[in-house]
């Protein structure tokens, strides 16, 4: 796990996770970082984004068939499969 210090968090933020940690039975930090997990998530914008600088990065092979053409064919694979049983 990395390690983050935050400077100048309000003193009234600091109050309300140490209480919760008082009343979790919990550390502070510990608190602290479930709020931080909390708080991070990634949007579908920022998925999106991470996934175009991985495609920029490293590149994707460009195919000439769609998401909707892929399953078709894996469920008619799978409806011959079931036909010959």
């Amino acid at each position: 796990m990395g390690n983050l210090l935050i400077r100048d968090v309000e003193e009234a933020v600091v109050r309300r996770l140490k209480l919760k940690a008082e009343l979790n039975g919990t550390s502070l930090q510990h608190e602290a970082s479930l709020a931080l997990t909390r708080g991070a998530p990634l949007t579908g914008a920022d998925r999106k984004a991470l996934f175009e600088k991985f495609e920029r990065e490293h590149g994707f092979p460009k195919v000439n068939i769609s998401g909707v053409e892929i399953v078709r064919e894996i469920r008619d694979e799978a409806d011959d499969w079931e036909r010959d049983l």
